[in-house]
């Protein structure tokens, strides 16, 4: 295995704040490119992003900007677009969410910048997209979750709508817009020719919405995974006597069915046409698990979760507990992937996070730079790009 990662070599400016585009860029830097962060005079609006802080620093803005190198530059002085320009025209990739026409006004736009360096990878993300009527709205987590419909099937039938708690607008959006840029570095690799992409976060959440509109778009008359009502329940699982657990059957036969119902004493259920084929209409998604589920349960009230899974298990279900979150970081399958690493940072001392979740076989994904402080690397990375003191500190 080498030392170096599979983006070794790829310089990244990367003009973004908050979470989509911090979350692209620290994925490129994850890989080994090395990723040039330009912030305001204020610094990203992340590094204010909380509770929770780690010390003084939000534990927001530390993790999604990790392997970056922090320069600071007023984009609003002459000064600052033009040291900006500067760096742009040595770029592999050019990563900004300005917004429509924003890059363009401080003369940071493509067409601008492929004249010198026509081999860049430009990627814009924006919250809505850059046509139609909401180009120029401004959008946040929820205003995105929200114009996309991801409300409409949380909740309870009938009440109102409720958010996915993850940030699934921001951080898909930073997968999605990784991906292009990825693809648009391995077109440059086979031609030459660097270019420009586009990704928004409502155009990646109707992406993900796709399933569930396609299933409810089918005209036939059938029970389906999405079909048996648009708003799904909260689901809590399975109670049994030490909490809850989520399990399916899916693979059981015959001899496999019978003896799972006798040991929890169910023998009712082999004649109830709602447990037919196995009970894989019963548990889980099935059509029937919601009106049966207080037959399991009942089934389930004096025996722990591990005898239930365990049972489960040797049947050929699948059985999981419910976890919280102490207990999701002290199970035994996250610490056999090496999930949690922990990062020496100059200010908020030795805090834990989440490895890069990829792994390699002959190219090595790793954490090489903390998480910035605010303009750190400002002398480092503008000297290499040919200023003198004079020019990055008198402006």
């Amino acid at each position: 295995m080498t030392t170096g990662g599979s983006l070794e070599g790829f310089r990244v400016i990367d003009f973004t704040q908050g979470l989509c585009g911090p979350f692209c860029t620290m994925q490129l830097g994850d890989g080994g490119a090395e990723v040039i962060k330009i912030e305001p005079p204020a610094g990203d609006y992340a590094r204010r992003m909380g509770p929770p802080f780690v010390g003084e620093e939000s534990a927001v803005f530390l993790s999604l900007n990790r392997n970056k190198k922090s320069v600071v530059l007023d984009l609003e002085t002459a000064y600052g677009r033009k040291a900006a320009l500067q760096l742009a025209n040595s770029a592999d990739v050019l990563v900004q969410d300005f917004g429509p026409d924003g890059a363009e006004r401080i003369g940071l736009g493509h067409a601008r910048l492929r004249e010198a360096n026509p081999k860049l990878v430009y990627c814009s993300i924006t919250p809505f997209g850059e046509d139609g009527p909401l180009r120029h709205a401004c959008g946040s987590e929820l205003v995105v979750q929200a114009m996309a419909e991801y409300t409409a099937s949380l909740g309870r039938i009938g009440e109102k709508p409720v958010r996915v708690g993850a940030d699934v607008a921001s951080l898909n959006t930073g997968i999605f817009a990784t991906q292009a840029i990825l693809g648009a570095l391995f077109h440059r690799l086979r031609t030459g020719e660097g270019q420009r992409v586009a990704v928004s976060e409502f155009g990646s959440l109707l992406h993900l919405r796709g399933i569930m509109w396609h299933s409810l778009g089918d005209p036939d008359d059938w029970y389906g995974f999405h079909l048996d009502h648009y708003t799904a329940p909260p689901d809590y699982g399975y109670q049994a006597k030490d909490g809850s657990l989520y399990f399916i059957l899916r693979r059981a036969n015959s001899e496999d069915w019978d003896r799972l119902v006798l040991e929890l004493g169910m023998e009712q259920v082999l004649t109830d046409p709602r447990f037919a084929d196995y009970g894989r209409a019963a548990t889980s998604i099935g059509r029937y698990a919601a009106e049966v589920k207080p037959i399991w349960e009942k089934a389930f009230l004096n025996r722990t979760r591990d005898e239930i899974m365990s049972l489960v298990h040797s049947v050929g279900g699948d059985a999981v507990p419910f976890m919280d979150y102490p207990a999701l970081l002290a199970h035994p399958q996250v610490a056999a992937l090496e999930t949690i690493t922990e990062i020496d940072h100059s200010s908020a001392g030795k805090f834990k996070t989440l490895r890069p979740v990829a792994r390699f076989s002959e190219t090595q994904e790793s954490i090489r730079l903390p998480p910035p402080q605010l303009g750190y690397h400002t002398r480092e990375v503008l000297h290499a790009a040919g200023m003198v003191d004079s020019d990055v500190f008198s402006k």
